[in-house]
């Protein structure tokens, strides 16, 4: 079995919050191999806005922080 099948086969089993923080992480692994993020140079202005389509830190504030230390309990 190669690794992309053992990631399917594992992604499958987590819940849709996880896969999408998964996904994220891919993609920006992605980004990197192809030199987008590599120079180091980056403005913080340019990541603004990164996470509004992420499924862990969408919805009301305070039900996320209780998520996140929910997690951590």
């Amino acid at each position: 079995m190669t690794t992309v099948e053992k990631l399917y086969k594992t992604a499958r089993e987590l819940p849709e919050p996880v896969v999408a923080e998964i996904l994220d992480f891919a993609e920006f692994l992605q980004k990197k191999m192809a030199g987008e993020c590599a120079s180091g140079n980056e403005m913080l202005i340019d990541m603004a806005g990164g996470l509004e389509t992420s499924a862990t830190f969408s919805g009301d504030p305070s039900e996320i922080q209780q998520r996140l230390r929910d997690e951590w309990q």
